[in-house]
């Protein structure tokens, strides 16, 4: 199951909604409140630890790993929110 979250023009609000409505009648799409939605259990696979020894064995991962000069790190920051987000940083 996949979820999406929209920013929705005002006025479109109304037509898309009941485009999701008809969705919804034939049991295609769920409508979700946030404030119940199970996150805890419904997380991607790649993220939930189930252990310690899965927490020590990715700690000693991320140990392992070469580090980012200040410089590199500001470096490549620069270069992320220039491109991706077209913002000066």
């Amino acid at each position: 199951m996949h979820m999406l979250t929209l920013n929705i023009e005002d006025s479109f609000y109304p037509h898309l909604k009941a485009i999701l409505d008809k969705f919804v009648e034939t049991k295609q799409v769920d409508y979700v409140e946030e404030d119940y939605y199970d996150y805890e259990n419904n997380y991607p696979e790649s993220v939930v630890v189930s252990s310690v020894e899965e927490v020590r064995r990715r700690v000693a991962l991320s140990e392992e790993e070469k580090s980012m000069t200040e410089e590199e790190y500001e470096h490549v920051m620069n270069k992320f929110f220039k491109e991706e987000l077209g913002v000066d940083r």
